[in-house]
């Protein structure tokens, strides 16, 4: 049986982090997710990280409105020194992993492979969110080795992709070669997915096009409801026949091929309401954004209230045990600031839970 490759409790796998949230204490992220560029090659409808005028590409009067990631320039671009001193320092720390991710698209870094490298040779665990248009040559050769490749995908056709996306109609078969060689070369431990951005203009279909994705060696498929402004109200119409084709897709899962869904419009992570006043999962998954900001998450990368500090003066090393970052741990409060979605709703949950169980042999 395929292991659940998004369950919330991995945690459970790391007791020494959650010792030290009983304790207090401030330790090594167990995974950093990292944003090199801010640059994209795509112009997403659905991008919650442009309002719709930032990427000249886009139409303002089409783009999905997020209200997330208000501080984001697009022509920020983390320098190759900065990046190799933050994943040296990441291995010195004992971080397990990384994630390179937007912004904007991670394989249009200059640099991407070098740095991707790095993080290799460092030890860590490689993982990339891509919209998979560069996912060839030297790059899929690297990522070749990467422990999940996930390509984020909001369309069932070609005609659907040049209008989200603002990009050549050729595209479409492009990603999905690119898929398919890429199944040919990863390795065994290489897990290729597919991030599907369930919208008003693209819900059905999911059935064929999650057949095409099978067959080109993707390995998992998430659908997920893009995250709106007024998301309840933009999901309800299309809400029943998403469902209905969801169960009609487990038809096609065996062994090598497994779908996950998010597409729960009651989800807490959806609503803007917080019922907890501390997160713990910015001292384990933080984020390191290309204008040199380390923040909370990925979803308040971007933003003052989720910016934890800046490594642009110093290392991540030192920001991470300093007393502003200590501050930033302290002070953030969920309930009154975090008024968007929280992908990580359950897990902040049950982190704040561990840390006041008591860990003694009476189970």
């Amino acid at each position: 049986m395929k292991h659940n490759k998004y369950s919330d409790l991995k945690i459970l796998a790391f007791p020494d982090k959650i010792a030290a949230f009983q304790e207090g204490r401030i330790t090594a992220p167990i995974y950093v997710r990292i944003k090199p560029t801010n640059r994209c090659n795509h112009g997403c409808r659905f991008c919650c990280y442009s309002d719709g005028t930032k990427r000249p590409k886009d139409r303002a009067d089409l783009h999905l409105q997020a209200s997330m990631h208000e501080s984001m320039r697009e022509q920020d671009v983390m320098p190759l020194a900065k990046a190799v001193e933050l994943l040296n320092d990441l291995r010195d720390m004992g971080t397990k992993a990384v994630t390179f991710s937007g912004g904007g698209e991670p394989l249009l870094h200059p640099e991407i492979v070098a740095i991707m490298n790095t993080a290799l040779a460092n030890g860590l665990d490689l993982s990339i969110i891509t919209n998979g248009q560069l996912l060839s040559g030297e790059r899929a050769q690297v990522l070749a080795k990467a422990k999940w490749v996930r390509v984020s995908i909001d369309y069932t056709t070609a005609k659907q992709m040049v209008d989200s996306r603002n990009v050549a109609d050729r595209s479409f078969d492009q990603v999905l070669d690119n898929l398919r060689n890429f199944s040919k070369i990863k390795s065994s431990d290489t897990d290729p997915g597919i991030n599907f951005n369930v919208t008003g203009y693209n819900y059905e279909g999911l059935l064929p096009f999650a057949k095409t994705l099978k067959d080109c060696g993707v390995e998992n498929v998430r659908f997920s409801p893009v995250y709106v402004s007024n998301f309840r109200e933009y999901h309800e119409p299309i809400a029943p026949r998403v469902r209905e084709q969801l169960r009609e897709i487990q038809a096609i899962c065996d062994d090598r091929f497994s779908v996950n869904s998010t597409y729960d419009l009651d989800s807490p992570s959806k609503s803007p309401n917080r019922a907890f006043t501390r997160c713990l999962y910015m001292q384990t998954v933080p984020v390191v954004g290309a204008d040199l900001n380390v923040y909370a998450c990925h979803n308040t990368a971007y933003s003052e209230h989720g910016k934890i500090g800046s490594m642009r003066d110093r290392s991540f090393k030192q920001l991470w045990f300093s007393e502003d970052a200590k501050k930033a741990f302290c002070s953030l409060n969920p309930s009154v600031v975090c008024r968007h979605e929280c992908a990580n709703h359950h897990k902040v949950e049950l982190f704040n839970t561990l840390a006041h169980a008591s860990l003694d042999n009476f189970v």
